[in-house]
């Protein structure tokens, strides 16, 4: 494994071929310093201006090692807005991507392993348009729609995509998810697709939207939790590392049995939100967000309730992201409401796994509706915003987060991919750990998802973002993925992160 700077010319090498054994269970510091108040403000508004946002995501779909984002609209034209160096542009008109048809779902990933980010681009069911694939070529200068010749070009009611390799390969499998008929699982075979679907024990026609793929039973491989609409129960999916599936929500404490016929799950988030290194999974659903916290032993937990998280029955997506830098992660939920655009969001506040909403004015007067997409666009340590409502009269606004620089530094970005870095590993788990003071030592441990699968149907191709609680001095990361039918995992230690302050840390993962 080697490690980068955001400039590829400065280089740190550090090769590590066995496979380490994972860290205890050390408890995360207490939140006691002092709350600083969320400070946002809107980006250039005249360019985040467009009305009928759904969907959005995050990628470097240029190769320039910034982060650029893709807007997906339901009265298009679609937008994707080229980040050169802070200030965006639109250049989805010369690349190819202005689709007019209404747009639901994204996902980045790179499915013929040539180094540029494709874009899996998903319809609703009124908008009579197959989906679609495009492949980037030369660099993101121009996309072409490959998914007709893949056989990917299926019609429906498109929930969530995701770029996941399931069976460990090295390559991204595309599985979709969809409201209106049977969801699909495509393998992909050297950049040509073969449905898979029905001999993986998937495909139940469960009325999906939200879709997260990430070990959910702690074996490895990865497993795939689907948050189902119109009165259908959830649904898990575990992976049994031969390319094959058994559902067993109920085995795992995760089943919703009793639903009405206007109730269901809709958007999906994971994060260690209790910093205790195992994965957790928020849901929106009509009945208020559900929290399953991860027991650790192949079981999960609702403690949603009598929390503020329970409160709201109109959520819509969700996405975590530490934005005060506490080391805690604090979330952002969407909402949708009949009839009032305005609705309020909610940005929740997470101190010592507690929650309180701190939304600030600007936000409440927006109303996001649909996509929440977090990520440090500008390099400078703390996460900036991108939401996008679906009103007539909404916007797409990019919030800049003005957390205050002392506190922006302490951050860590940690990209992970492959040993050509190719943006291959959605699914991994980035883990952690550090001790906070030299003289009274308080183990600090919180772990992190590679995105396959989250906002509001939407998938992104960008680090994991780590906030870091007072006193943190040298940090250890630790990834876990599943390749060549092995978990395996790989250790760096003593990475210091103010020396990777304003670029990004990444790792080059991967059997030679």
């Amino acid at each position: 494994m080697k490690l980068l700077k955001r400039t590829p010319a400065l280089v740190l090498t550090t090769m590590l071929t066995a496979l380490l054994g994972a860290c205890g269970g050390p408890k995360s510091p207490s939140g006691s310093e002092a709350a600083i108040a969320p400070l946002f403000e809107v980006l250039q508004p005249k360019l985040f201006s467009s009305p009928g946002a759904e969907t959005n995501a995050w990628a470097d779909f240029d190769g320039d090692n910034d982060l650029d984002l893709f807007v997906g609209f339901k009265n298009g034209p679609n937008r994707l807005y080229r980040n050169d160096q802070g200030t965006f542009v639109d250049v989805a008109p010369q690349v190819g991507l202005a689709d007019s048809a209404d747009t639901r779902a994204v996902a980045w990933g790179d499915f013929d392993g040539d180094g540029d980010l494709d874009l899996y681009v998903g319809f609703s069911a009124s908008a009579h348009t197959p989906n679609r694939l495009y492949r980037n070529d030369d660099h993101g200068h121009h996309f072409v729609n490959v998914a007709p010749e893949l056989g990917l070009d299926r019609s429906g009611d498109t929930g969530q995509p995701v770029w996941v390799d399931y069976d460990g390969d090295g390559d991204p499998d595309l599985f979709v998810a969809f409201r209106d008929q049977g969801d699909r699982l495509y393998r992909n075979d050297g950049g040509t697709f073969k449905d898979v679907t029905g001999a993986a024990g998937l495909g139940k026609a469960g009325h999906s939207s939200g879709a997260v793929w990430f070990d959910m039973d702690g074996d490895g491989d990865l497993d795939l939790f689907l948050a189902n609409r119109d009165g259908q129960p959830d649904a898990v999916y575990v992976n049994q590392g031969d390319g094959t599936f058994v559902e067993a929500p109920a085995a795992m404490g995760m089943s919703a049995p009793g639903r009405t016929a206007g109730q269901g799950g809709i958007g999906v988030a994971v994060t260690d939100y209790d910093n205790d290194g195992n994965l957790d999974l928020l849901e929106t659903t009509d009945g208020g967000a559900v929290l399953w916290r991860n027991m650790g032993d192949g079981h999960f937990q609702d403690v949603a309730p009598g929390t503020p998280l329970a409160a709201d029955s109109d959520g819509v997506a969700a996405a975590w992201g530490d934005f005060d830098d506490d080391g805690w992660p604090d979330l952002y939920v969407s909402t949708s409401r009949a009839g009032d655009p305005q609705a309020p969001d909610h940005l929740f506040r997470n101190v010592d796994g507690k929650f309180s909403d701190v939304t600030p004015k600007a936000m409440l007067e927006q109303g996001a509706n649909r996509g929440v997409a977090w990520a440090d666009y500008d390099f400078d340590g703390d996460l900036d915003l991108a939401l996008a409502n679906d009103d007539p009269q909404g916007t797409d606004p990019l919030y800049v987060n003005g957390l205050p620089n002392a506190r922006a530094r302490r951050s860590l970005e940690v990209a992970v991919v492959d040993q050509q870095g190719r943006w291959t590993f959605a699914g991994a788990k980035v883990t952690l750990t550090a001790e906070t003071d030299a003289d009274h030592p308080v183990h600090f441990t919180t772990a992190r998802l590679v995105d396959a699968g989250g906002g509001y149907a939407s998938q992104g191709a960008q680090p994991v973002h780590f906030g870091l609680p007072a006193g943190v001095g040298k940090v250890d990361i630790k990834v876990e993925w599943f390749e060549k039918g092995q978990r395996r995992m790989a250790t760096v230690s003593g990475v210091d992160p103010a020396r990777f302050y304003g670029q990004w840390l990444t790792l080059h993962l991967g059997v030679r």
